[in-house]
């Protein structure tokens, strides 16, 4: 796994993320402390990574595509745990869990910086890319088509452990 994303998960997981709130508490004023994807809250940890419908949005939909049918914690350490309790290899749902964070990081910057437009169904299949690539880099011993981990990822992680 690429050190960024490892990166960008542990500043999530001790709120150390530079969120417009967390760069106030710092001296650092900025125009507008809302939410870069639905302008509506402030922008925080939390907001950003799991209470913004965006975030909320992609969360689900990695939740359907795993299987899974649960409400997600909104802290980010409660959140991590509570993910790593689905039904596959916990290496494996770490860094499912750590693609989601690191590319919602991601797009917030190419909607904040780069006057991008929020996209639920991109970072969605990015999530699903990039943690295929990890994990099919990371398992030698076992291959499967991108097409597989998309249509059955449970199947794909299962094979892993």
């Amino acid at each position: 796994m690429q050190p960024f994303p490892l990166v960008t998960a542990w500043r999530v997981l001790e709120n150390k993320i530079a969120t417009k709130v967390n760069l106030e508490k710092r001296g650092i004023v900025l125009d507008s402390p809302l939410c870069s994807f639905c302008r509506v809250e402030e922008k925080s940890c939390r907001h950003l990574f799991f209470e913004c419908r965006f975030a909320w949005l992609v969360w689900s939909h990695c939740f359907e595509w795993i299987g899974v049918q649960f409400v997600s914690h909104n802290v980010p350490l409660l959140n991590f745990f509570q993910f790593k309790l689905i039904n596959a290899s916990g290496d494996v749902r770490g860094a499912v869990w750590i693609v989601v964070v690191s590319e919602l990081w991601k797009h917030r910057n190419n909607v904040s910086f780069n006057r991008g437009v929020a996209d639920v169904s991109e970072v969605f299949v990015l999530v699903q890319l990039k943690a295929w690539s990890w994990v099919t880099a990371k398992s030698h011993a076992m291959l499967f088509f991108f097409s597989n981990w998309c249509l059955d990822p449970l199947v794909c992680m299962r094979m892993i452990c």
